[in-house]
């Protein structure tokens, strides 16, 4: 992009309240690929940048994450006319207070990731009168956006946007994977690592990996450590995850819920098919038995459902394992194919777009 094109691009600032952290240092690095693919035109970028999980920064991490704005942004001398808020609720109050006190016609675009809308139903009224200042929407999933109970138009479905770079890898045979099933993600209750948990005992004879961190990471070190075939790996650069993707028979998400899941669309750039759980986001990426298989769940968290879940887990696992080579490699394919949309690249010229709209 020549410099007189730049010079007519409009001026972007992009804010999100994710950050990387300790306990999860690639957060919000989805939103780092986005800023990164738009450097085309220089973008201002505003992340929560003291993130961690001591008690004083959960008490102070907002208060300094508006002064470091402040400063920033607020005070600079640069000027920008569209800002992108990634997830909506709180971090809308940083681009009304742009709009405030720098520049009053600036456009605001809002990128909704899944618990800035499950967590405010019903929407209170702060929400509600925030929501009404947004000028356009974009949501993850065609499920997430049907939960938005406020209106929301114009709007946009787009994908977070996974790097070019897990679809660089070349595809291996069945045959030559060396692990059967593999995790990445984020170690919690949401993500499902007690569902993980319970799938052990039935995948004794399987080679297991497990890439990632969380607050369920003793329990879950502790159910694997009489299981030899499972490996728990810290959490991973890009190259690294996509060299595991490649490895793997089949990719695993066990969430509970997920507004999208970009974890599944990079084991599907890899050519990895991917057994999950029903979700807003997996039904979003998965057909089921084309690309790979959905298992179903229910809303009530009994002890009799979870076992319901597992073991409908096991069973799509074992269908998929027991696929004919052929059937296994269309399925590659399908998987593959489906995941040229979530390319990073797409995505920022689809934005870029966006803003000019704007």
């Amino acid at each position: 992009m020549d410099s007189k094109t730049l010079r007519n691009e409009p001026s972007v600032l992009i804010i999100t309240n994710m950050g990387p952290k300790p306990s999860a240092p690639f957060q919000g690095q989805f939103v780092t690929a986005q800023v990164n693919g738009l450097a085309a035109i220089n973008p201002g970028y505003h992340f929560m940048r003291w993130h961690a999980d001591s008690m004083l920064n959960r008490l102070l991490k907002y208060p300094v994450f508006l002064l470091d704005f402040i400063w920033r942004f607020i005070l600079s001398r640069r000027t920008y006319s569209v800002v992108h808020v990634h997830f909506f609720y709180p971090t809308i109050w940083l681009a009304l207070l742009y709009r405030l006190l720098r520049n009053p016609r600036a456009k605001i675009i809002v990128t909704c990731h899944g618990s800035d809308i499950y967590k405010y139903q019903p929407p209170g009224p702060w929400y509600r009168w925030c929501a009404d200042k947004v000028q356009h929407w974009i949501f993850t999933s065609d499920a997430l956006k049907s939960r938005f109970s406020l209106p929301c138009s114009p709007n946009s479905v787009l994908s977070a946007g996974i790097a070019d770079s897990f679809a660089e890898q070349t595809p291996l045979e069945l045959a030559s994977k060396p692990i059967d099933l593999l995790y990445v993600g984020s170690l919690d209750f949401n993500k499902g690592i007690d569902r993980l948990i319970g799938l052990l005992p039935g995948l004794t004879n399987k080679k297991i990996v497990i890439a990632g961190t969380g607050p369920w990471l003793s329990k879950l070190q502790q159910a694997a450590a009489v299981f030899p075939n499972v490996s728990i790996l810290g959490p991973q650069t890009a190259s690294e995850l996509a060299g595991l993707y490649r490895q793997a028979r089949c990719f695993i998400s066990t969430s509970r819920h997920e507004s999208f899941g970009l974890v599944m669309a990079e084991a599907m750039a890899c050519h990895t098919p991917v057994v999950a759980t029903y979700t807003d986001g997996a039904a979003a990426q998965i057909q089921h038995g084309v690309n790979g298989y959905l298992v179903a769940q229910h809303s009530e968290s009994d002890s009799q459902n979870e076992q319901r879940v597992v073991a409908g887990l096991l069973a799509a696992l074992e269908q998929l394992w027991q696929l004919p080579a052929s059937d296994y490699q269309q399925m590659q394919l399908e998987a593959r194919a489906w995941a040229e949309q979530c390319l990073v690249s797409d995505v920022v010229s689809k934005l870029i777009c966006l803003y000019r709209k704007v």
